[in-house]
């Protein structure tokens, strides 16, 4: 009998605090390193100028950073900024030869069943332009 009453004047807070909770976790960063290519359309790479487009086939996501590269190498390029859920607000860009710029633009993080999809940047500066759209493989 006593379950039953805790069941009606609490069951309907546990179930929204399971869906706050669920939230809150939806939201988390994936940090962590993935497989997979950059990729653009062909239209895109026939317009961008020569080291607009980022070559990579692995990407690195932490804190505040989303690193573009090639598997083995220590040169990457990164996207540094400030994550709100799954966008991050780029403030500067630090090529593979070390050097970091001041930058305008934005990264986002897409996802497909609740999985890392795509992983997608672009910054801009007096300098010029700068663009990773990194898919990730699912073999």
């Amino acid at each position: 009998m006593r379950v039953g009453r805790f069941r009606r004047m609490f069951g309907p807070m546990l179930s929204l605090a399971f869906l706050l909770a669920a939230q809150f976790a939806a939201d988390a960063l994936p940090t962590g390193t993935y497989s997979g290519t950059c990729l653009y359309p062909q239209a895109v790479e026939e317009r961008a100028a020569p080291g607009e487009l980022v070559s990579c086939n692995e990407v690195h996501i932490s804190d505040g950073q989303i690193s573009f590269g090639q598997r083995g190498w220590q040169s990457r390029t990164q996207f540094n900024g400030i994550f709100e859920g799954s966008r991050m607000t780029v403030s500067s860009v630090t090529l593979p030869n070390g050097r970091t710029y001041e930058v305008r633009g934005v990264c986002e993080i897409y996802f497909a069943n609740e999985e890392v999809s795509t992983v997608a940047c672009t910054a801009n500066s007096n300098r010029g332009s700068m663009a990773a759209n990194f898919v990730v493989s699912r073999l």
